[in-house]
């Protein structure tokens, strides 16, 4: 891997979670490094802390101790604005619950992010239909979350997170709630994403078929992540 084409660093980072009765560390000293295009499978036992790693990478919660760059940015360094300027310019995310908004049709919240980036209505509707097309579900634009299969749920999850076409997706579970079926279709499209667009992909899962299909797969042990 040259260093023109690490897209993410971790180093040393850290994560602890303190309660009344004690500090329960989580992440002890990952260590990691993801290049452009690649599409990265993190696999462990439930409870190992994929999530939070995730989240952790994605700056959607903040280290202990420990660096993480993405683009030559020092996240863990930013303020809270200029952070939540850069998830939305620079990353997106997809979750093992789609957190869809219930009171919007599938176009309306694929343009939700568009919005917050300050696009014009008219620009931002452009895109979602395009996105939205991307990912199969152009005739069920109009139609709200919940008269969606939870499979075009996700789909609509996955357009929402390329509404600003983020260099790196990262993506938590995104099967864990599908049938098998259902979960290698989101396998495929996430895999056909990447090959078409040269989105890089950081996706935590159990499932194994998905995680061998992956360019690399790498494993959390007790806190730390292993090629």
């Amino acid at each position: 891997m040259t260093a023109d084409s690490v897209i993410l660093s971790a180093k040393g980072v850290f994560k602890e979670f303190k309660t009344p009765e004690k500090t329960l560390p989580v992440l002890k000293g990952v260590d990691l490094e993801l290049s452009r295009g690649e599409v990265a499978a993190v696999t462990g036992a439930s409870g190992v802390g994929k999530s939070t790693l995730l989240h952790i990478l994605g700056g959607l919660d903040r280290p202990t101790h420990g660096e993480i760059t993405i683009l030559d940015t020092a996240i863990n360094r930013q303020s809270e604005k200029a952070l939540a300027r850069f998830r939305n310019r620079t990353l997106g995310f997809v979750f093992q619950f789609h957190y869809l908004l219930d009171d919007f049709s599938a176009l309306e919240n694929v343009m939700i992010p568009l919005i917050l980036a300050e696009k014009t209505r008219p620009a931002a509707r452009e895109r979602a239909e395009l996105l939205l097309e991307q990912v199969g579900l152009q005739d069920r634009a109009s139609h709200r979350p919940k008269q969606l299969s939870g499979g075009e749920q996700q789909r609509v999850a996955v357009a929402r997170a390329l509404a600003n076409e983020p260099n790196i997706v990262l993506a938590d579970e995104p099967s864990g709630n599908l049938d098998t079926a259902t979960g290698r279709a989101l396998h495929d499209l996430l895999l056909r994403l990447n090959s078409e667009q040269n989105i890089t992909f950081l996706i935590a899962t159990h499932n194994e078929q998905l995680a061998d299909g992956c360019h690399r797969r790498l494993t959390m042990v007790d806190g730390r992540v292993f090629d």
